[in-house]
């Protein structure tokens, strides 16, 4: 079992290093084994709110590129990555469907201009990922735009992310426009672990 999948304490170092081992068997062991259903429940989120199929879409926490093939399908077509680990990104990339991607680290300053992109995608990331990754997304979405996350329901209620996002509101940084019920997101291997999908406005 892949624990790192839980546990919000290891640091990114040890992230690398899980993921370095595993980025040739993710797909496989996700999408056959586990059942992973977050990146179809997170791009019927997505594509509510976001119709413009040439939408510069930022995949953050881009992992190997499952919730990038699940967007092509749809027609998006001018996607971009971030991951903290390179061999996921090299797993990302050999599927020929991202214009970019850039090794980053959620949490962290990212390097991309201000309102650079008009939607962020972030699927399995956000609550393995700090609270604080939310002010560097929304810097680089542009007014108007849309930033759609995944989160387990008990990361969201006890990790601060609750307070974080209504603060958020309260500043006026952001408009939810939608939480989704919460639903399983690996029946395969967690069946009890439930998820909340989020989508909110860019102010």
């Amino acid at each position: 079992m892949k624990e790192h999948l839980w546990d919000e304490q290891r640091s990114k170092e040890e992230y690398r290093a899980e993921y370095a081992r595993w980025a040739k068997t993710y797909d496989e062991e996700l999408l056959e084994e586990w059942e992973y259903r977050l990146p179809v429940v997170l791009c019927e989120l997505f594509k509510k709110y976001v119709k413009n199929r040439d939408a510069m879409v930022l995949d953050a926490g881009v992992g190997t590129g499952i919730a990038g093939e699940v967007l092509g399908k749809q027609g998006y077509s001018k996607l971009y990555g971030l991951d903290l680990s390179a061999e996921m990104l090299e797993q990302a990339g050999r599927k020929k469907i991202y214009q970019g991607l850039e090794e980053m680290v959620l949490g962290e300053e990212l390097r991309f201009p201000d309102n650079h992109f008009d939607v962020v995608l972030s699927v399995g990331t956000i609550g393995l990922a700090p609270k604080e990754s939310f002010d560097e997304l929304i810097r680089v979405t542009r007014p108007g735009g849309v930033i759609v996350f995944s989160i387990r329901v008990t990361r969201y209620e006890q990790g601060g992310f609750v307070e974080k996002q209504r603060s958020l509101e309260d500043d006026g940084k952001w408009k939810l426009l939608e939480r989704t019920p919460a639903f399983v997101g690996l029946p395969g291997y967690a069946p009890e672990v439930l998820h909340y999908g989020f989508a909110y406005r860019i102010l």
